[in-house]
């Protein structure tokens, strides 16, 4: 982790001079938009929870990225799976375009540079950036160290027992991860830009 994030420093660096932005933030914890109401649910339950942290990459010029297995959403994936504890991914409007039909789902286009009306699409079309705002979010899984009492085999009596852990517990390891979901999408985007160029 420790390495993710100083490669991501420089990459961040290196985008800066592009002019190009990276911010991620919390948005819920537990299941709830109150970050410190699903943090103090954790607390009350005695366990750990999860989380889901946004990732926006501004500025981003069209063109980045292949179609098929170099796609954006591809090497993003990528990079982003290394990070311990995702659980999962989705670009712009995600699973909630399962739910949509196409023509609410459809970015129309507004202007000769490509500026759409919405970002359903997440800022990638066909694999590839189209110039708006990269957008995804990501599933973080609650740890399973927790000092909740839970029953599990124990390997030496080859019994299901009553365990719990003890000492120091992250209460919500999404907490950790904005910093390090920044790093990952600057090398991603570093390593796109220096293909293109």
């Amino acid at each position: 982790t420790v390495c993710l994030v100083a490669a991501g420093v420089v990459a961040k660096k290196l985008l800066v001079q592009h002019k190009i932005q990276i911010q991620s933030q919390i948005s819920e914890i537990g299941g709830e938009l109150d970050i410190e109401k699903g943090l103090q649910k954790a607390i009350d339950a005695k366990d750990s929870v999860g989380g889901i942290v946004a990732c926006t990459a501004s500025g981003l010029p069209i063109g980045l990225g292949e179609h098929f297995f170099d796609s954006v959403e591809s090497l993003i994936s990528h990079a982003v799976f290394a990070i311990p504890a995702v659980k999962g991914i989705e670009f712009g409007a995600g699973f909630a375009a399962a739910q949509m039909y196409g023509s609410e789902h459809n970015d129309a286009i507004e202007n000769m540079s490509g500026q759409t009306k919405t970002n359903h699409a997440g800022g990638i079309v066909g694999g590839i950036t189209n110039g708006n705002d990269l957008y995804f979010r990501v599933a973080i899984k609650p740890t399973s160290s927790t000092p909740k009492e839970q029953i599990s085999l124990n390997w030496e009596t080859k019994q299901q027992e009553q365990f719990s852990i003890k000492g120091r517990h992250d209460l919500c390891i999404a907490l950790r991860v904005p910093v390090i979901l920044e790093a990952v999408t600057a090398m991603v985007i570093t390593d796109l830009m220096l293909q293109e160029q």
